[in-house]
Formats: C-alpha cells, structure tokens, sequence
C-alpha cells in the first residue's frame, strides 16, 4: 500500500511569500492612497464650482456679486458694534445652494453669526467642506466657540489688509479683489476678465495654535520674511510667533464676516503662512492669510468664469522684497507676479494661467 506524504511549507518558504505580500502592499499603498487623493481632489472641484454657480445665481438676481461681509440677522436688534455687519458671503448665497432653510432661520436668528449660543449658526454644510481635510468638525482649540466649519475662502486683494472699515480704509470698493467687506462688485467691473481673475480658493481648519493652517501674530509684514515662520520638517510656526489664545481658530466660524474667517489674500505662495500684526477683529491689527490645502503640490482656485484650477506651490510670485500697494488698491497692477496679478480684478497686468 502506498503512502501519501503531504509536504508543507517550510519556514524559509512561508517567510519568501509573507516579504513577497508585504512588498506588493507597498507597492500599491501609494497608488491607493494617490487615487483617493484624486477623488477627495475632484470633490473638492465639485464643491467650488457649486459655490461659484451659487454666487453667478446671486448676481444674475441683485446684479452684484455679495460682500464678503454685510448686514445682521432680521432680529438681531442690539448686537455690539464689533458684532455689527458680520454676516458674510457663505451665508448671503445660501437660498442658491439650496439652503434656504437656513438662510431664514439665521435671520431669524437674534445672536450676531459669530455666536454659537444659536445652534443655527453651529450648522455645517457639506459644499464648504474639502475632503482632504480631515480634520474636526468642532474646533480642538476652543470647542465651545465653533459656529460652523467651513474650508472655503474669498480673495480680497494682493496685499495685507486691516479688518474692518476704518479712518483712510473705508474704501473697501476700492480693494484689488473681486470680495471685500460692505462691497458689491458686478461682473461690468472685473475688466482684467473673469478667466484671469480668482474668486475662491481653500484654507485648512488648524488643528492647533501653532499647526499648519492656523493664523500667528508677528511684526514681520514683509512678505520675504513670512514663509521662514513655517517649519516645515515639523509642520508648525517656530516658537517666536505669536498666538490667537481664547479663540476657536480659522475654520470654525462658517458664517462670520471679519477676514479672519471669510478672507484669502495672493502675496506670498500658497500653502506657506497666515499671519496678523495683532488679536482684534476691529482697530489696527493687519492681516495677510494665504491660502492652504492638504493637496499635495498645490490648492484649488475657482476664477470669476466658473472654472477651478489647480494652483501650485512654486507659482510665480515675482519680488517678495517689493513693498505692498496703497490704498485705495483699484486698478494698479500687482507687485506678486503671475499670483498677485490674478487676484486683481482691474490691474490691467500682462498675465495668464
């Protein structure tokens, strides 16, 4: 009678097949991971070209694009002075995402948008969220305070900005940028063409005081001088920055007007720093926030004529040595090379993308 002898593995063997798995795995992470980057980036698309359809659907009804930041709730009848003419743009276009609900609950709301006493303003909406960010949907730094999360930001100019309108400031109308605080601008007056002039880019919501995204004070308003304030090999701002403490930090108030919340300014390169001269909301702080992402290589921007474009890191940015433009900003072409030049909405500059 014959006997069958089955042969297993050896150790030697079974060790080659577990190495040969584990290097196939390694082999196709990158390009799994790289084609979900792919569909989180194309969501990310989808949801500005819903935005800037909704905000083309708003022209097309008050002939004007809205401001960034105009107006109160309806019922909100004794909001401080700092709280006064803070609804912004996200909230104005909202009858045109199909948010009409909404729209009318925080009308009817007697909280100013900055307020999270009101659940109304604690909504998120799912157009002003990117995918690739991750991150919370409540604030990690002060959770108490969100009032809605939001990735999605408005260009205002190609130069540091103060808060609100103030002294030898009042002339927002005035300002490089297609948005600006208690200021519509119709599509007659975005003579450089809607095709060269953006409207919507990104900012992450920041995770911590110091982290990738979030916004530090500092003296420095040079624009040479800002990008070094980023450590990159640790992902934060060096130890000499100042920080926002007490408050929830950019990402985290959806419907709130001041630049902190709503603003994008093209100076320096994308996905470097936001910085501010001071706190305040109001008074004499500056602000220069850039845009970011968690795209690699890059942000996505929607110009004036609907289309969004992926902006890379290394875009021009010409003479970051060259000193900020006066006010009033109408009509004088950017300093900041091809980036600068594409935030202006009449500088009349010699640049394409």
């Amino acid at each position: 009678m014959k006997i069958r002898v089955f042969r297993g593995f050896t150790l030697v063997e079974l060790l080659v097949v577990i190495a040969i798995i584990g290097v196939l795995i390694a082999l196709l992470l990158p390009a799994v991971q790289a084609a979900r980057e792919a569909a989180r980036r194309m969501t990310c698309t989808n949801h500005q070209k819903q935005i800037m359809l909704a905000l083309h659907n708003y022209h097309d009804t008050n002939n004007a694009f809205p401001a960034l930041r105009a107006g109160d709730p309806k019922k909100a009848t004794s909001l401080p002075a700092a709280g006064q003419n803070r609804l912004n743009v996200r909230f104005a276009i909202l009858p045109f995402l199909e948010n009409s609900a909404l729209f009318e609950s925080g009308h009817n709301s007697t909280c100013g948008s900055y307020d999270p006493a009101d659940t109304v303003w604690q909504t998120t909406i799912k157009a002003y969220l990117c995918p690739s960010d991750g991150g919370s949907l409540i604030s990690p730094i002060t959770s108490t305070d969100t009032a809605g999360a939001v990735n999605y930001y408005f260009f205002i100019s190609d130069r540091i900005h103060y808060p609100v309108l103030s002294g030898s400031y009042t002339r927002y109308e005035q300002c490089s940028g297609v948005f600006a605080n208690m200021s519509w601008t119709s599509l007659a007056s975005i003579t450089d063409g809607t095709s060269n002039t953006m409207g919507i880019s990104e900012g992450v919501r920041a995770s911590a005081l110091r982290s990738f995204g979030a916004v530090v004070t500092t003296s420095l308003v040079t624009p040479a001088a800002l990008p070094p304030l980023f450590n990159r090999s640790i992902n934060e701002y060096v130890s000499t920055v100042g920080i926002f403490s007490g408050q929830c930090g950019r990402g985290y108030h959806a419907w709130d007007g001041p630049l902190l919340y709503s603003a994008v300014m093209a100076v320096i390169p994308p996905n470097t720093v936001l910085v501010a001269t001071g706190t305040a909301h109001m008074g004499n702080s500056q602000y220069l926030l850039s845009p970011t992402s968690f795209h690699s290589g890059g942000i996505n921007v929607s110009f004036m004529d609907s289309s969004v474009r992926f902006v890379s890191n290394s875009i021009d940015v010409d003479n970051q040595s060259a000193g900020y433009n006066g006010y009033p900003d109408y009509g004088n072409p950017s300093p900041y090379g091809v980036w600068g030049g594409l935030v202006t909405k009449a500088g009349n500059e010699s640049v394409s993308f």
